[in-house]
């Protein structure tokens, strides 16, 4: 005879688990019920305490069968099906978890392969955690060839070559930060071609004001999804009427 041996309570917590914390036998759930773990084989006969010999029993349904060994071989069918269930759940969580740790693996050859090519574009510089941390973030948004091309674009605007040392670090500084910009924008513009006439407009009125208007990127859209013809709004911007009086004709396009 088979000693009876304490079931722990992970061992507890799966079965029930497994049984939707519900009565077999009743069919009557947690918390209507106190639930216990029952031998299918009884202990007395040999039952041990596998898995597969367990099942979720009230605490009424429990007493009444004693040490009788279940007979209806359709219980021990169902505890079958769903161990081979679960199983097969088990098995696709470590093929996803295998899965996703080939792609981190890719994803961080991606980004070796990137610091290294923004790297090659500084004299004996290179990026600091933070800035890979950021390129990681920007990978994942535009991907490994999109940001390749604009750290192209970002080191020919914004490496200054043949000037003093601080300048060449500021422009280091600035070249790092416009990549994922760079990215963001060429993102939009795919996506509203438009952008391309409103960002020259924005250039033609900073040119004129001397500044940069905040927010006039902004209003130019608005006022282009409004209907307004992207030759009335370079229009409006060569009139050269300040900064304001621009803002005020804007704002009396998109709200007319």
């Amino acid at each position: 005879m088979a000693e009876r041996k304490g079931l722990s309570k992970k061992i507890r917590f799966e079965v029930f688990k497994r049984d939707s914390f519900t009565c077999q036998y009743c069919g009557k759930s947690a918390p209507e019920v106190v639930l216990e773990v029952d031998h299918i084989k009884p202990v007395s006969k040999d039952g041990e305490n596998d898995i597969v010999n367990l099942i979720t029993a009230c605490k009424a349904c429990n007493a009444g069968k004693s040490d009788r060994e279940l007979s209806d071989d359709t219980v021990m069918a169902k505890r079958k099906a769903q161990l081979d269930e679960l199983q097969e759940r088990r098995e696709q969580i470590e093929m996803m978890m295998e899965w996703q740790g080939e792609l981190d693996n890719i994803r961080d050859q991606e980004l070796n392969s990137l610091v290294d090519y923004v790297n090659s574009k500084m004299r004996g510089f290179g990026i600091n955690e933070k800035g890979k941390k950021d390129f990681r973030v920007a990978l994942r948004k535009y991907g490994l060839s999109e940001m390749l091309e604009c750290t192209s674009i970002s080191a020919d605007q914004y490496i200054v070559i043949g000037k003093g040392d601080k300048e060449y670090d500021l422009s280091l500084d600035k070249f790092i930060s416009y990549i994922p910009k760079i990215a963001a924008s060429r993102k939009s513009m795919r996506e509203k071609p438009y952008l391309m006439d409103l960002y020259y407009i924005n250039g033609v009125l900073r040119k004129i004001h001397g500044r940069q208007i905040s927010g006039a990127v902004t209003l130019l859209e608005k006022a282009y999804l409004k209907g307004i013809s992207v030759y009335e709004l370079k229009s409006i911007a060569l009139d050269k009427q300040s900064i304001a009086a621009w803002i005020n004709s804007m704002e009396a396009l998109i709200n007319g």
